[in-house]
């Protein structure tokens, strides 16, 4: 996967990109954009992913009720609901493991979602 660096509002962030041109869902590590979910300014492409993030909504305060400030703040807590509902399916849960190997994270032990060790 391919880092990409943007920044928006002062806040720098990663989105992930594989060989194939295809972007990863910075929330659950899924391969299915066509175009970055930011752009390398932070400008939200306003996609949905299939775990049910929109980017540029629910990661802004002004247009979600639920968002909190900073967009990585945002993908970290519908990231933990997203496991929590993985849990219940083994399959769901493996899946959700693979994904998020794309954007460089894994599950501990106790589903903490952790930066993989070789990240730099």
């Amino acid at each position: 996967m391919k880092p990409i660096r943007c920044e928006a509002s002062g806040e720098a962030f990663t989105i992930y990109q594989s060989e194939d041109g295809s972007y990863c869902c910075p929330v659950c590590g899924a391969l299915e954009f066509s175009i970055p979910p930011y752009d390398s300014e932070g400008r939200p492409s306003f996609e949905m992913c299939h775990c049910g993030f929109e980017f540029g909504y629910d990661d802004s305060p002004l247009a979600s009720k639920d968002a909190v400030v900073g967009i990585q703040a945002n993908w970290s807590r519908w990231r933990r609901g997203w496991v929590e509902r993985a849990v219940v399916s083994p399959e769901a849960f493996a899946t959700l493991e693979g994904q998020l190997k794309n954007i460089r994270l894994r599950l501990a032990f106790d589903l903490l979602v952790v930066p993989e060790e070789n990240e730099t």
